[in-house]
């Protein structure tokens, strides 16, 4: 569970983690910081792990082994049951997130460049960037390509 007083992640160390995880480590992980908690059955499906085991493995055996190594503590756990702070929801038997409250946001804005991922999937290309959560933008984009540059517009709400 989350432990109140945790110095708040460092940037670097931030990156360091990300940059250490695998690719479908990876993709587990930022699903965890868009939804914060989920099923183990929905990371299966996610990566498109042979099993449960799989996804178990990438739990126990790398994401939460990087992050003690890296940031000095683990990052997700099981609870049976626990009350999800946005929706107020008691949510049974799912897999959290821990240390990613709004009092602990890791500083990912590396340099002026922000934190982002790409995956390129079989029949799409996914792009995750973290930005403030303060920032709001349209649900309208703009894509081009053009010579193998990828330039993506979100036009900001406020």
């Amino acid at each position: 569970m989350e432990q109140q007083g945790k110095r708040p992640i460092k940037k670097e160390e931030f990156r360091l983690f990300i940059d250490a995880l695998d690719e479908k480590s990876r993709r587990i992980f930022w699903h965890f910081r868009y939804h914060g908690h989920v099923r183990l059955a929905e990371l299966t499906e996610l990566i498109n792990a042979s099993n449960n085991m799989e996804v178990l493995y990438r739990l126990r055996e790398v994401i939460n082994p990087l992050a003690v190594s890296i940031l000095g503590r683990p990052l997700v756990d099981f609870c049976e049951s626990r009350i999800d702070r946005v929706t107020g929801n008691k949510v049974l038997f799912h897999w959290w997130l821990l240390d990613f409250t709004e009092d602990n946001q890791p500083q990912t804005d590396i340099g002026g460049k922000p934190t982002l991922d790409l995956f390129d999937e079989d029949d799409h290309i996914l792009i995750i960037s973290e930005v403030s959560p303060a920032l709001i933008v349209s649900d309208r984009v703009k894509v081009e390509q053009r010579q193998g540059i990828l330039s993506i517009r979100l036009d900001k709400l406020r």
